[in-house]
């Protein structure tokens, strides 16, 4: 470059005109923008004719290579870098990205945990709008897993692997039907474009117990072939410690129960796959993602059974469980995409299949101390295998006059199987089978589904009418310790409505409004089905209803966003045949059962708002609040329930630019006045911080963070509904300090490694 000529390049964000900088090209220059805003890049100097270009900024970085008129070799490169916001909304999708909640996590998730607008219980089920649990996705599979196993599978995938977090809690007819609280999608990342790259990361966590991690991931890209693979070993322990207070209203007895138990896990996780481009329009790839974890856990109970009016105890009891598994997930997807055109038509097709497989070694004893009693001893092994395989085929099509046509069909088949043994021991290491919990089950479902939408724009208005048939054949058999055998076949409609439309504008950008009908269906799932009575400790056992009934809901909400990141939404749920996780108890043997029920019909009205400041700058936070009201109308064994109440989610995030190489997190949550499955809960919540510090010229971060920093994550729930009344605590090991660190590799293409002005390329995950 002569020294003459010095170039200066300005950038106007459109339509309004607002400048967001400029800045002279020496070696090029770099430009930090919000995504899903056009631009308009200009470059002007002494002697050369002004360079002008439209830059419209999606979710990727974008170099232009500028050339000034009578100049022959490039003056230079500007590299223009869009900014993700952490929250965005596209129509009925929320997209969360999940960078800045990765940083202080140790895996998937805790990263589910700290997502804006999504509520983690204990249990593992995710709530967003509705107090209905979301469906959950991988890369937009359902898992078809209980919440048990897939918080358990959560956990084993890292928190690096997550690239983003799509919330859909209305989604279009083009997803499934089962998804009446909505959808919460996890996107794994895949290989990138730019040469070969990768990173290398460790880390150590300490609560009560520790957590450490290791592993890498690299990506290659050769031509029309991109691969990846990604390897993370986790190893980890954390407790739970559960209080509560029973009643039995036939002898005004109280069953007090303390018990604590230890979680101890060891997990590998491999993933990797390829793409690979067979020509300009046509393209495949293929994914595997397989988990190995091996479980351990050791509880002891301590069980005092006493006069609810003066105290007197009346019987006095202690069990040991020790728990030990193995499982093993690995999932195959095949994908085929013919690019139609340049305008966004295209035509996908996946084929999946999915294997899980789960071994139990359990043992357990039972001491009776008060009236003094023999132990009673035990041992079992259950064993839980699935297959699941998905058929799909998805067709979007841009049609003249502002038309888009989509229409696609899918077939799920999933087929599981259960083995239980136990057996007692009498003494002198004598075993009986144990008729209680032997069991053998099969299930098998078949999900068929077809759909039809249109999405068309017309006077400012967005209008996406859609229509899904979906069959549904289920059928279970249990053959151990008596055959019995149900099954459900029916066909559905869902409708489906997406109405949008500018509202006004606020500081240079427009409101924007949606409104969304839809209708869901809820079916039970595998280990709702399953009769198997898992035995949780002597007064206490898990067991499925083979008579639950699907639910439907109808969905209808209003939300408005402003410069794409969502601000306000309100809604309300109608719910017909609702199945809950519901608590029984036999007043007798004083032995409690957790299971699911039909309990009636409920409504729900819904409100939420978020405010603060956008990205860009040094600081930049948000706030939300969300209100949730339920009417229950229904029955609860055998006895009316008529239940009102309302519950508060509060949340917030907030990102400090200290310099340009030190960056300050803080997310948090509380909820207030919550309910889960009847039970009313005590205010909760959590604060987390991190410290992400760059070095190494930006290659390395090294990153502190404190997970529940004021150990407030702690959850007390009361039950007092007809025939069962309960109040207790549960705690776990989450307050946690940790430090992770970070390196990032990568080496670019021979045809860009070249002495030159250009300005160097950068990457955002």
């Amino acid at each position: 470059m002569s020294k003459e000529i010095i170039p200066t390049a300005t950038l106007l964000r459109l339509p309004d005109s607002v400048k967001i900088g400029s800045l002279v090209i020496t070696e090029g220059v770099f430009f930090e923008v919000e995504t899903g805003n056009t631009y308009l890049l200009s470059v002007t100097a002494t002697g050369r004719k002004p360079f002008s270009k439209k830059i419209n900024v999606k979710d990727s970085v974008i170099t232009v290579m500028v050339t000034l008129k009578e100049q022959v070799n490039n003056l230079s490169n500007v590299t223009v870098v869009s900014k993700k916001p952490l929250i965005k909304q596209e129509d009925d999708k929320t997209i969360v990205d999940a960078a800045a909640l990765t940083i202080s996590s140790t895996n998937a998730y805790e990263v589910l945990e700290k997502t804006p607008g999504a509520v983690v219980d204990q249990d593992g089920n995710v709530y967003l709008s509705s107090t209905t649990p979301a469906t959950i996705f991988i890369n937009g599979r359902e898992m078809k897993l209980s919440s048990a196993d897939l918080a358990s599978l959560l956990k084993s995938l890292p928190a690096n692997s997550v690239s983003k977090i799509e919330i859909l809690a209305n989604p279009s007819a083009k997803y499934d039907a089962s998804s009446s609280g909505g959808i919460l999608n996890i996107v794994l990342k895949k290989g990138v474009k730019l040469g070969t790259s990768g990173s290398v990361n460790m880390a150590y966590f300490q609560g009560v117990y520790a957590t450490q991690t290791l592993g890498f991931n690299i990506n290659k890209s050769a031509g029309k072939l991109n691969s990846y693979m990604s390897y993370q070993f986790t190893n980890r322990n954390n407790f739970e410690e559960l209080f509560s207070f029973r009643s039995i209203a036939r002898d005004s007895s109280l069953v007090g129960q303390r018990s604590y138990t230890t979680y101890p896990s060891a997990t590998n996780y491999l993933g990797l796959g390829f793409d690979y481009a067979l020509s300009k329009k046509w393209n495949v790839s293929y994914d595997v993602r397989t988990t190995f974890t091996s479980n351990k856990s050791k509880a002891y109970n301590s069980i005092d059974i006493s006069n609810e009016f003066n105290n007197n105890v009346l019987a006095r009891n202690a069990s040991d469980i020790s728990n030990k598994n193995r499982s093993f997930f690995m999932g195959n997807t095949v994908s085929l995409k013919y690019k139609i055109d340049s305008l966004g038509s295209e035509w996908s097709n996946n084929i999946e299949y999915t294997y899980f497989n789960y071994n139990n070694d359990q043992l357990y004893s039972n001491y009776l101390f008060q009236p003094a009693r023999p132990t009673i001893a035990g041992d079992g092994e259950n064993t839980n295998r699935k297959n699941i395989f998905v058929f799909q085929t998805d067709l979007t099509y841009k049609l003249p006059k502002k038309f888009t046509l989509e229409t696609g069909g899918k077939i799920t088949i999933s087929n599981s199987r259960n083995n239980a043994q136990y057996f007692l021991d009498t003494g002198n290491n004598v075993l009986i089978p144990d008729p209680f919990q032997t069991n053998r089950f099969r299930y098998k479902e078949t999900i068929g589904a077809a759909y039809l939408q249109v999405a068309k724009t017309f006077l400012g208005f967005t209008l996406k009418p859609g229509l899904r048939l979906e069959t549904t054949d289920l059928s279970g058999r249990q053959l151990i310790p008596g055959d019995t055998t149900f099954t459900i076949k029916r066909t559905d409609l869902f409708p489906y409505v997406f109405l949008k439309h500018k509202l006004f504008k606020i500081f240079g950008n427009p409101l924007i409004g949606n409104a969304i009908y839809r209708r869901t269906i809820r079916r039970p799932y595998y280990e709702s089905l399953n009769p198997f009575p898992k035995y949780i400790d002597q007064y206490l056992f898990e067991t499925g209803n083979p008579a639950l009934r699907p639910q439907f809901t109808t969905n209808y909400e209003f939300n408005v966003t402003f410069n794409d990141f969502p601000v306000f939404a309100f809604g309300i749920n109608q719910t017909k045949d609702i199945f809950s996780n519901v608590t029984y108890q036999d007043e007798v043997t004083k032995i409690a059962y957790r299971t699911f029920d039909n309990l009636g019909k409920n409504k729900e009205f819904y409100f939420k708002a978020i405010g603060g400041i956008p990205p860009g700058g040094k600081y930049f936070f948000y706030f939300g609040a969300q209100y949730n009201y339920n009417e229950y109308r229904g029955f609860y064994q055998g006895q009316p329930l008529n239940y009102n109440r309302g519950s508060y989610t509060f949340f917030m995030y907030h990102e400090l630019k200290a310099s340009k190489t030190l960056t300050v997190n803080m997310q948090g949550f509380m909820r207030t006045k919550g309910l889960q499955n009847f039970y009313e809960l005590d205010n909760f919540g959590g604060l987390f911080v991190s410290v992400n510090k760059a070095v190494l010229k930006r290659k390395a971060n090294i990153i502190l963070s404190v997970n529940d920093l004021l150990q407030t994550n702690r959850v007390s729930f009361a039950i007092d509904q007809p025939g069962v009344k309960a109040t207790g605590k549960r705690i776990n090991d989450t307050r946690r300090l940790g430090i992770t660190l970070r390196y990032n590799f990568g080496i670019k293409p021979k045809e860009e490694k070249r002495a030159s002005f250009d300005a160097p390329a950068e990457t955002k995950d």
